[in-house]
């Protein structure tokens, strides 16, 4: 029996021993997992007690991950909250209304100062380059000066219009404007010398009387009405953008044909010779028609008017 016994004893020892290789692979696995369920249980603790929303999650991503690469450029307004940062991009700025192009419908106004004198405009836009622009001028002022001894006191009445066509050849500011000029010009002076004083006509020398003593009047003319002009300048006062306020300048001439001037003289005037009356005496007479004549021949060197002008004008 004991015999029986002590080989049941080992067998059951022996057995014993041959199960524990088997049994430690599946110890350490169950070791595996509790430490994982310690884990778990460890971060659940952890955790607020108000969990993030998805949608919250989603705010708190960085915007710029549903923006396109232009947009990513735009400036971009913070605001700060719970969730996080959140950048809004602005909205795109309203695109500014252009002026009105249409000929005959739109216009723009201006004022100028020129050598024509003060002046108003008006201008319509034709084509995409090219303004139809007219205008008036008026100037009138006392402008004395002497020739040879001889005073004049001149008082000068300027009216004039003017039509051009405007042509932007670069699509800018810079213009060619041709165009037509309406004057009416005179010029008209008394003409005096001082009593007792020397004065010259043509190559005669006078010296004046202090009786009666040399005065008279002295006038002034253009001989045509209508003249070609061409102007340079900067500005368009019709811009094609959305500015409304311009500032022209001009630059140009005007073919009016040289100016002619005419001088009258009556009163008594003395040479070596003696003392003469302009009014009967044909020497004297001959002398001031030498005068003019000189005049004019300087008057001939400039044919064209000078057109220099500043102003400032408002699209409609």
């Amino acid at each position: 029996m004991m015999t029986c016994a002590s080989t049941s004893v080992l067998q059951i020892t022996v057995a014993s021993r041959k199960s524990v290789p088997m049994l430690r692979p599946k110890l350490a696995v169950l070791l595996v997992l509790l430490s994982a369920s310690l884990s778990v249980t460890t971060a659940q603790q952890q955790t607020p007690s108000n969990p993030v929303a998805p949608s919250q999650l989603a705010l708190a991503l960085p915007a710029t991950a549903s923006l396109s690469t232009e947009e990513l450029h735009r400036p971009t307004a913070e605001s700060s909250s719970a969730e996080g940062v959140i950048r809004v991009a602005p909205a795109p700025p309203k695109a500014k209304k252009l002026p009105s192009q249409r000929p005959f419908r739109t216009a723009a106004f201006g004022i100028k100062a020129n050598t024509l004198g003060a002046g108003a405009e008006l201008a319509t836009p034709l084509f995409r380059r090219f303004n139809l622009r007219s205008g008036v001028n008026f100037l009138a002022f006392a402008y004395p000066f002497g020739i040879d001894g001889v005073n004049y006191d001149a008082n000068l009445h300027f009216r004039s219009s003017q039509s051009t066509l405007d042509w932007f050849p670069l699509g800018h500011s810079f213009h060619i404007s041709p165009g037509i000029l309406y004057s009416k010009n005179t010029v008209s002076s008394t003409a005096t010398v001082p009593a007792g004083q020397n004065f010259s006509l043509g190559d005669q020398d006078f010296v004046n009387s202090v009786v009666d003593p040399v005065h008279g009047n002295m006038s002034l003319a253009y001989p045509r009405n209508f003249s070609p002009m061409l102007l340079l300048g900067f500005g368009n006062i019709l811009p094609r953008t959305s500015r409304r306020l311009s500032i022209p300048v001009e630059l140009g001439v005007a073919y009016t044909g040289a100016p002619t001037i005419n001088v009258n003289l009556t009163g008594t005037a003395c040479t070596n010779q003696g003392c003469t009356s302009f009014a009967s005496n044909s020497e004297a007479q001959a002398s001031l028609t030498q005068e003019i004549k000189k005049i004019n021949e300087d008057l001939k060197r400039v044919p064209v008017y000078p057109i220099l002008s500043l102003g400032v004008a408002y699209h409609f």
